[in-house]
């Protein structure tokens, strides 16, 4: 038999999910694992999962309509599973649709806590009879090799996120890179696929176009990063890289990211533009000092 988890949220939401799913394997031995949701994702994962079904692909689609309606196909694969961790809605169809199809176990969980708590301790909720360490409730992500003229200790800085109010001002992140620069650093500016503006600025490389895996293993190899509140400012505390996060308009007592090395540096107006680039230098310098 095999388990099932479901999880088709954006990339910081998939990463603070891993030690859950690494939880979820250690209750389900030997049992093979899919991950029904976004299989660029699944790949900053491996090895948890053996199989990743695109969540939106047309034959699954029955999984996320009512009334449920399977065709044969696709009620003979799901009933390969003994097990599901849904992390879905109360109103997700899925848990409903699983156990028609027999499937006897099903633990789902709202994507989002109601209370201020830390994420990833949110997740590792659902296992109240299991103990973590910092190792097991940290997420990590997969980190493949680099050639190695690839490699070059650099500081890495993404001035994006998935909203404009979570953003520190674009000229802060340039003024910052300026500052470094001067000081002999070098420096990647991270440019998103939806970042039409993103192009960095002048003097300074920039990192577009990488797959999530290849951008994974370039932040493990930074000196330091930088960056607001986002995806990939998880995907670098949890490769490993000494991260710098920047918060205003979201809760860093939910969001603030788990790693080895993580500061975070908050905005006491809840504004972006209340943290100076002054405020984060002061925290740069000593951070690259111990490098």
């Amino acid at each position: 038999m095999a388990s099932l988890v479901y999880h088709a949220g954006a990339l910081g939401d998939f990463i603070t999910t891993l030690p859950a799913i690494g939880a979820w394997r250690r209750l389900h031995p030997g049992e093979g694992t899919v991950l029904l949701g976004k299989p660029a994702l699944a790949l900053l994962a491996l090895p948890a999962f053996d199989q990743t079904w695109d969540a939106e692909g047309a034959e699954l689609s029955a999984l996320f309509s009512l009334p449920f309606a399977a065709t044969q196909r696709l009620a003979d694969l799901l009933r390969q599973f003994s097990s599901a961790l849904l992390f879905a809605a109360p109103s997700s169809p899925i848990p409903s649709a699983l156990a028609a199809l027999g499937v006897k176990e099903i633990v789902r969980q709202d994507p989002l806590p109601s209370l201020p708590v830390p994420i990833v301790d949110y997740h590792l909720s659902l296992f109240p009879g299991l103990s973590f360490d910092a190792a097991s409730s940290q997420p990590r992500v997969a980190i493949p090799e680099l050639e190695p003229d690839s490699v070059r200790a650099t500081v890495s800085v993404h001035p994006g996120s998935g909203s404009a109010l979570k953003n520190w001002p674009r000229e802060r992140f340039s003024e910052l890179c300026r500052r470094l620069s001067q000081e002999g650093e070098s420096v990647a500016w991270i440019t998103g696929p939806a970042e039409a503006d993103g192009a960095a600025p002048q003097g300074v490389r920039e990192w577009r176009g990488f797959s999530l895996p290849v951008l994974a293993a370039l932040l493990a190899r930074s000196k330091v990063y930088i960056g607001n509140d986002s995806g990939v400012t998880h995907l670098a505390a949890a490769a490993g890289c000494p991260t710098i996060a920047l918060f205003g308009a979201s809760d860093p007592r939910v969001w603030a990211p788990r790693g080895s090395v993580v500061r975070v540096i908050i905005s006491s107006s809840g504004d972006m533009a209340g943290i100076s680039v002054d405020d984060v230098w002061g925290v740069v310098r000593p951070m690259l000092g111990q490098c």
